[in-house]
């Protein structure tokens, strides 16, 4: 196997929101520093993401230290904060289980609200949230942001390149909203990924990644399409996952598989874009390569 390298880290500062590209990121407790550190909720608290306004792919982010400045077409730039912020809970969008955060404030709040309609407000989690996955699926065993599940999602351009080929449409991928993106060279070897190491992080992968809708929205436009759902599954549908068990058995069965969800350690190292890739063990793909039709 030639060489692999880490060919670009994307974080998300906020859900849902447009990705930052960086050509470092540091490890946390949570997974990437900033990455799904702030989500939008609705007047009930609940997550609200992509699935049901694809038009928050087309909300762009910036970091400024620590704090996310956000801006949109036809609107002024909104800095979200964390310092002296209020108190609130909020329910992330898997589980269900309330997080206590801190809340994003009045005028990032009436930002929002205008860009969607209706009342909405944004929330962060901090250290002090210790945001976990329900027990029956914290596979990864560390806190996590407001990602779904997955501290760090890890992609393989040369998966995408495989799907491209066979497409009806374009499609880049920034749909998948990864973390860390490799070039293995060969196509769908990261589902056989267990333990490897990047630079000085070391990240196990956990769990071949189920897609929602998400994918079909046009990172840039805010647009839905018809892919990659529709190669998705042709070449990448799950059926059976009788090596899963429980929870994740049936949040795979019945889904196209991409990505790979991670774990990642130790809070304090780095990854960095040229980073070299070294897998250290190897496990059984959940489904079988697609046949290179």
């Amino acid at each position: 196997m030639s060489e692999i390298r880490v060919e670009a880290i994307h974080i998300h500062p906020v859900k849902s929101c447009r990705r930052i590209e960086v050509d470092e990121a540091a490890i946390v407790t949570t997974g990437l520093a900033h990455d799904r550190q702030w989500q939008i909720v609705d007047a009930e608290g609940g997550c609200v993401t992509q699935r049901n306004h694809p038009s928050l792919a087309t909300i762009e982010t910036a970091l400024d230290e620590d704090d996310v400045i956000l801006s949109a077409s036809g609107c002024d730039s909104v800095t979200l904060s964390t310092q002296d912020a209020s108190s609130v809970t909020v329910l992330p969008l898997v589980g269900k289980r309330p997080v206590n955060g801190v809340d994003g404030g009045d005028e990032a709040a009436a930002w929002i609200s205008d860009f969607l309609g209706g009342i909405h407000r944004f929330a962060a989690v901090t250290d002090d949230s210790k945001h976990r996955a329900p027990s029956s699926i914290d596979s990864f065993e560390q806190n996590i942001t407001f990602v779904d599940l997955a501290p760090v999602l890890l992609a393989n351009s040369a998966s995408v390149r495989w799907l491209q080929e066979r497409a009806l449409q374009p499609f880049g991928m920034e749909r998948f909203r990864p973390n860390v993106i490799v070039d293995a060279g060969e196509p769908w070897i990261e589902d056989s990924w267990r333990d490897l190491t990047i630079g000085a992080a070391n990240l196990t992968a956990e769990v071949p990644w189920p897609r929602c809708a998400v994918p079909q929205i046009d990172q840039e436009s805010g647009e839905r399409q018809r892919e990659p759902a529709v190669v998705l599954r042709a070449h990448r549908w799950c059926s059976e996952a009788p090596t899963l068990e429980g929870n994740w058995k049936t949040m795979t069965e019945g889904n196209a598989l991409f990505g790979m969800g991670c774990r990642v350690a130790p809070s304090g190292s780095t990854i960095k874009v040229g980073d070299l890739v070294e897998v250290q063990t190897f496990q059984d793909p959940i489904i079988a390569p697609p046949l290179d039709i």
